[in-house]
């Protein structure tokens, strides 16, 4: 009994001694440097991106409806020496932060409309990859209509590229990176146009249907035979599913009417009937799971990525709503819902998406 008594005695006091221990500001000072250490290390330990591959990573997989812990659309494509980002929605810098994505590479931003929920962090993204030491402008592609993007974020961010100038010194953070510069792109009303050509490289923008937003476009980017189509916003389009065809990936965005109505109804239901009307508005200009997986079959589209969550799944509940009746349509292991740091890898010369893992 004694012999177990200062068992218990000794253990106290070495408890004791450590949390002691941990109130003394060189060990917090020590613990904390050592977790910074350990997280830099972990963001350096990253994939190299684009080497004989075409990579995607989802850096913002939600719509504007109720995002929970999803940022807003973005997605990150590194094809060979080049990296785009297609769209900026909230909170997507952040993840492109966290997720160590090498933004001093980024070759511009392109964008499929000049939605708040494609746009809005901009700003964040060209100041994240001004102070890693991008070269250069940034280039910032769009329809008609992106000059005004570009020069509102110039505007707005104008005196803050002057601060952080004088700040660190042009050295660090040149003048000459600063800032955003239009590229105005223009599709046809079918088929595609070619803006980026360049390593063995492709970009195509091509017209979807998203009024009274006109044009709404989207991408279909190659390297080396592999190519990815990113829909943007759009209701079912014939013109989509054209330039989609045998594509080994189509990221399309995805509206659950059923989902949407429940919510509308409840929002009227609480007196919030403002709010219901706006998302009983939303089915009529994107597109249904059923559809999207219509597409996909009728493109020969390798797999089939659903974003742009109207709303996004929560839970195993809702990604099986989402996925209910598709196997009609779809072999279900060709369709994959993303989320918030989903990686593709499609390497070069072969066939299918070899990786699928989560960064987060």
């Amino acid at each position: 009994m004694k012999i177990k008594f200062w068992l218990a005695i000794i253990v106290i006091l070495i408890l004791s001694a450590g949390v002691v221990a941990l109130l003394q500001p060189p060990i917090q000072d020590r613990i904390v440097q050592r977790g910074v250490e350990r997280q830099i290390e972990a963001n350096q330990n990253i994939p190299d991106y684009g080497n004989n591959a075409l990579d995607v990573v989802f850096c913002g997989t939600a719509s504007p409806m109720g995002n929970g812990e999803r940022a807003q659309q973005c997605i990150a494509i590194f094809a060979g020496p080049h990296f785009f980002i297609f769209d900026s929605g909230a909170r997507s810098t952040a993840n492109v932060a966290q997720l160590g994505l090498p933004v001093e590479r980024l070759s511009g931003i392109f964008l499929t409309h000049f939605h708040s929920d494609h746009i809005s962090s901009l700003g964040e993204l060209h100041l994240l990859s001004w102070v890693r030491g991008r070269e250069g402008k940034l280039n910032l592609y769009g329809g008609p209509g992106v000059s005004q993007v570009a020069d509102g974020f110039n505007l707005a961010y104008g005196q803050d590229y002057v601060y952080r100038t004088a700040h660190h010194g042009a050295d660090y953070l040149s003048p000459k990176n600063a800032g955003f510069v239009a590229k105005t792109i223009v599709a046809p009303p079918s088929g595609v146009t070619t803006v980026f050509d360049k390593d063995g490289v492709s970009v195509e923008v091509f017209e979807v249907i998203h009024p009274p937003i006109k044009p709404a476009y989207g991408y279909r980017i190659c390297y080396q035979a592999r190519c990815v189509v990113v829909s943007g916003d759009t209701s079912a389009s014939m013109n989509l599913q054209m330039v989609s065809r045998d594509a080994d990936v189509l990221i399309h965005e995805v509206l659950h009417e059923d989902l949407t109505g429940y919510i509308a109804q409840g929002q009227t239901k609480a007196g919030m009937a403002r709010i219901g009307k706006i998302i009983a508005d939303t089915p009529d200009y994107h597109t249904t799971p059923m559809n999207a997986a219509k597409i996909a079959q009728a493109a020969n589209v390798g797999l089939l990525v659903f974003t742009h969550f109207a709303p996004p799944p929560q839970n195993k509940l809702v990604e099986q709503i989402y996925m209910r009746n598709l196997s009609s349509v779809l072999d279900v292991d060709k369709i994959i819902l993303a989320d918030d740091g989903l990686f593709l890898r499609l390497p070069v010369g072969e066939a299918g998406v070899v990786k699928r893992v989560s960064l987060k």
